[in-house]
C-alpha cells in the first residue's frame, strides 16, 4: 500500500499519494508538489480505521454514485468516508480530493455537493459513530407532490433503482419506521 499524503496548507488539504503528486526536478533532486496549490510539504496520513459501519456507509455512497445523476462520482473517482484513530469521521470529496472534517458545523470548505447531500453525509457520520440507521425515505427523497419527482433530480426510474439497491444495505432502516 502506498503512503497517503495530505497537503500541509489548510486551505488546500489535497489528499493522495506520491504517485498522484506532481514532481519537480531541482537539479537532480526530485521534489513532490501538491497538484492543487503547488505546495511542497505534506503530512503523512495514517491508514483509516476500517469498521463494518464505515464499509456500510461507503457502500451506500457507491450505490448513489452508480445511479441517476451519479452524485459522489467524478470521472470514476468515488467519494469515501474515513474513520481516524480518534473516532472522528472524515469525508474525502470526489472532485476536490480534500479530506473534510464532518464534525464541523460551519461551511465545509472543499465539499462540492449541496446541502441535502451534506445532511446525508452527516447522517452517515452518525451511523458510523453511534449506529443510528438512515430511513429509506432519505435516499432520493420525493417532494410533497410525487408527480414533481425527487429532490435529487434522478427521475422516477433511477430513484426507484437507487432506493431498491440502498434498501439491501445494513445502514438503511427496514421495517415500519420511516
Amino acid at each position: 500500500m502506498s503512503t497517503r499524503l495530505e497537503c500541509s496548507r489548510r486551505a488546500c488539504r489535497w489528499t493522495g499519494d506520491y504517485s498522484t503528486a506532481d514532481k519537480r526536478d531541482d537539479g537532480g533532486m526530485k521534489t513532490y508538489i501538491c497538484p492543487k496549490c503547488s505546495c511542497d510539504s505534506f503530512y503523512y496520513l495514517p491508514a483509516p480505521v476500517i469498521t463494518a459501519r464505515v464499509e456500510h456507509a461507503n457502500a451506500l455512497i457507491k450505490v448513489i454514485s452508480e445511479h441517476g445523476r451519479k452524485f459522489f462520482d467524478y470521472n470514476g473517482r468515488i467519494a469515501t468516508l474515513e474513520l481516524d484513530k480518534n473516532g472522528k469521521v472524515w469525508f474525502v470529496d470526489e472532485y476536490t480530493q480534500r479530506r473534510i472534517y464532518t464534525h464541523y458545523s460551519g461551511r465545509w470548505a472543499g465539499f462540492n455537493n449541496g446541502g441535502t447531500l451534506r445532511s446525508l453525509i452527516e447522517s452517515m457520520r452518525t451511523y458510523i459513530t453511534k449506529g443510528y440507521q438512515l430511513p429509506l425515505g432519505w435516499i432520493a427523497p420525493t417532494r410533497r407532490n410525487p408527480a414533481n419527482g425527487d429532490i435529487w433530480g434522478y427521475g422516477q426510474d433511477a430513484a426507484a433503482a437507487v432506493r431498491k439497491a440502498a434498501a439491501t444495505l445494513p445502514i438503511i432502516q427496514t421495517g415500519g419506521k420511516a
